[in-house]
């Protein structure tokens, strides 16, 4: 009984879900934020149709972001009193989504997270915001990753290489030990 009402419920909402997606188009800002409130905008992301489901986006982090050069990288980052989380785009293939792929938009805000302070980034530390689609915008909850795979992309084997993470390579984070743990774009 529960499985079939859970069907029927996933069911009505996917056409307003679907229809968000393509109904997808100009600016939206992107938040991260947290459970006490504290809600920082990091940048904004431009969305235009692209035709067949997809919709193109193109990202503008915010100018007020602090750039550090960090292990022979220069990195925009947002730093607070416990963590300085760092931008971490990879982009390995066209930025496009769709109401069943937001892979490379998920990609495109990778994040790694450091003390304040320091002066290195250690590729375990990789967050990774894993979204969603809702009624008010997509919203991504924070995942720990090791970003060694794209660091040392020969470390993954070739049919691997354009979307190395995995499912499985995806812890969820704690939202004690994380500053930041969610990801809107609204």
């Amino acid at each position: 009984m529960k499985r079939r009402y859970l069907y029927l419920l996933l069911c009505a909402m996917l056409p307003s879900l679907a229809g968000f997606a393509a109904e997808l188009s100009g600016s939206r800002g992107i938040w991260l934020s947290n459970a006490d409130g504290e809600r920082q905008r990091i940048g904004s992301v431009e969305f235009t149709p692209a035709g067949g489901g997809q919709t193109r986006f193109k990202i503008s982090m915010e100018e007020s972001l602090e750039e550090y050069f960090l292990a022979m990288r220069p990195f925009r980052c947002l730093s607070g009193p416990r963590q300085r989380l760092c931008h971490f785009p990879v982009a390995r293939e066209a930025p496009l989504i769709s109401a069943g792929d937001l892979v490379p938009l998920e990609y495109a805000l990778l994040f790694m997270r450091t003390a304040p302070k320091s002066l290195h980034i250690d590729p375990f530390n990789g967050l990774y915001y894993r979204m969603s689609w809702t009624a008010q915008g997509i919203v991504g909850q924070v995942h720990d990753v090791d970003m060694d795979p794209f660091i040392t992309p020969d470390s993954v084997p070739v049919e691997r290489r354009q979307r190395p993470i995995r499912a499985e390579d995806l812890s969820p984070g704690d939202p004690r030990s994380h500053w930041l743990p969610i990801l809107r774009i609204e």
